[in-house]
């Protein structure tokens, strides 16, 4: 009989204990009290532990250790999308791994390419049926709760006040977003790199305003290509600006046209518009595009070098040749167009 009690004895644990594991388990997964949403950013290359230590911190799951293994016995080790999510009062662990994964049908994925325009953002936001034209309006205002940008000048020349300032990544926001909230979102993402990277303080020690740093690295993301030359074509700009010698920046002037031509002409140098860094002197009123991390670090950045100028080559690997006088410079401009007669037919 003995073994019998033992037997029951045992079996009442094992249920207590399954028992009382379903209860955290489902207590840990369990939709927390919010009433609003709640933004979470998943860095790129995130970990299962890391995003559910991110979560755990906002408080969305109580337990971020069975949120990653829940998340893994779903096969969702790899499928979660790097970019900033706004969970919605309510959802557990579930409906946040489909957010994170395949997307709910209620959220609208915005991919922000870095360099990309205000203009070029509201024609992606078009095609997925949000009113671009409403996003242009938003991102031409000052009403928006991010102190920086009490600090950007309403200069009339510019063509949208808050160019620039519209962080490039991947936004996973409700399909009924109102194009305002996008832009705020944008603004707040924008603010935390700020914050991340302490840039206030570097730009004391450059002499930098805000707008001058965001305008030269707009136009280093327009310019760069490959990732090593960021800073170098960053220190070419920095060396023309302190000599007082024009920029003479070709993707200032795109800009300017309103179009991405494949080959500028001379007429086109020629131009009467306040963007025109062939004409005018030093930066153009606002910047040229939204520039990403990369060339954002490097406008505060540069290399320190003697070049003055730079011309692409020719050859399709996006580099440039660098050139400290006007006499080298053409030399190379020349050496760039034999690449390009030299490039081979491939039709």
């Amino acid at each position: 009989m003995k073994w019998i009690l033992r037997l029951l004895v045992a079996f009442l644990i094992l249920t207590v204990v399954t028992v009382a594991g379903y209860f955290y388990v489902d207590y840990s997964l369990s939709p927390t009290a919010f009433d609003r949403p709640v933004e979470v950013e998943v860095p790129s290359g995130a970990s299962l532990l890391e995003v559910g230590k991110i979560l755990e911190e906002k408080r969305l799951v109580k337990d971020d250790l069975f949120f990653a293994a829940y998340a893994y016995l779903k096969g969702k080790a790899k499928a979660m999308k790097a970019g900033v999510y706004e969970i919605p009062p309510g959802a557990g662990a579930n409906e946040i791994l489909k957010i994170f994964t395949d997307g709910s049908r209620s959220v609208m994925r915005l991919t922000v390419p870095e360099g990309y325009t205000a203009e070029q953002i509201a024609r992606k936001l078009d095609e997925k049926g949000v009113d671009g034209s409403a996003f242009l309006k938003a991102a031409d205002r000052k009403n928006h709760s991010q102190p920086f940008v009490r600090r950007i000048p309403e200069d009339q020349k510019r063509r949208y006040l808050l160019e620039g300032y519209l962080f490039p990544m991947t936004y996973n926001l409700p399909k009924d977003t109102d194009p305002h909230h996008l832009v705020e979102k944008m603004l707040d993402q924008f603010g935390k790199y700020m914050e991340r990277e302490r840039v206030e303080q570097k730009l004391q020690e450059r002499n930098l305003t805000l707008d001058q740093w965001v305008t030269l690295a707009s136009i280093i993301e327009r310019e760069a290509k490959v990732k090593e030359e960021f800073p170098r074509i960053s220190g070419v700009l920095h060396n023309r600006l302190k000599m007082g010698k024009k920029l003479q920046v070709d993707a200032t002037v795109q800009y300017a046209l309103g179009e991405q031509k494949a080959r500028l002409l001379y007429k086109d140098l020629k131009i009467n518009h306040p963007y025109n860094t062939y004409r005018i002197q030093g930066l153009p009123p606002g910047p040229i595009s939204n520039p990403g991390k990369r060339a954002l670090k490097a406008a505060l950045e540069p290399e320190k070098h003697d070049y003055l100028y730079y011309v692409t080559r020719k050859d399709g690997s996006g580099r440039h040749y660098f050139a400290k006088t006007e006499a080298e410079h053409q030399k190379n401009i020349e050496k760039s167009k034999k690449e390009s007669v030299q490039k081979p037919n491939r039709s």
